[in-house]
Parts: C-alpha cells; sequence; structure tokens
C-alpha cells in the first residue's frame, strides 16, 4: 500500500513538470488554429491531444491523492467539452477547437497543476 502511495507521488510530479510544457503547447496551439497555421499544425494538436490524453490518464489514478473535490467539478465539465473538441476537430473547425481548448481543457490543466503544485508542497 506504502509503495503504491509512493507511486502516485511520482506520477502527481510527473504531470506536474509536464503540465508547465503542455499548457504552454495548448496555447501556442490555439494560435496556430486562429490564423497562425503552419505545415505542422496538425502533427502539433496530435501531440498535444495525445499529451492531453496522458494526464487525464495520470489524474483518474491519482485523483485520491490530489484535491479531487475541485477538479473532479472541471473534470465533469472537461468531459462534455471533450466531445464537443472531438466533433470540432472532426470537422476541421480550428476556430471552435481553439475556443473549446482555452474555455474547457485548459482551465482543467491550470486546476490540475496547481493542485499537483499543492500536493508536492506538502509532501
Amino acid at each position: 500500500m506504502e509503495n503504491l502511495q509512493k507511486e502516485k507521488m511520482e506520477a502527481v510530479e510527473a504531470v506536474g513538470e509536464y503540465l508547465g510544457k503542455l499548457i504552454p503547447g495548448m496555447q501556442a496551439l490555439c494560435g496556430e488554429l486562429r490564423g497562425n497555421r503552419q505545415p505542422d499544425t496538425d502533427d502539433f494538436r496530435k501531440q498535444c491531444m495525445d499529451g492531453l490524453n496522458w494526464v487525464i490518464e495520470i489524474y483518474n489514478r491519482t485523483a485520491d491523492v490530489l484535491d479531487g473535490g475541485k477538479i473532479q467539478e472541471k473534470k465533469e465539465e472537461l468531459n462534455a467539452g471533450l466531445l464537443k473538441l472531438g466533433e470540432a476537430m472532426k470537422n476541421r473547425e480550428d476556430e471552435k477547437t481553439a475556443q473549446l481548448l482555452e474555455e474547457v481543457v485548459l482551465p482543467f490543466l491550470d486546476s490540475l497543476k496547481k493542485a499537483a503544485a499543492e500536493r508536492r508542497n506538502k509532501m
């Protein structure tokens, strides 16, 4: 049991560090989707979405060691927003994709980053 808690804390630390890169990446992606498209924007979007999926997976496995109450509320919003995001990406609606990233995904990631930092500071 103690080993599992230690592994969860290591995962929280890793996700906190990764969010320091993913969040600015998502913000840059929004800029690209809003008219500054680059030849690799679609690849960049896929990398960001892969990163988001990894972060959500880690959150799902470590929610009990984080401040899950506040984040859980945002996760419910995230789930609904991800469905809309998937549709927007499928339909190649760049503006709507950027809007959903900014309004739904980034607030969730910010909350998770803060919770990971708070948890790390309590160690």
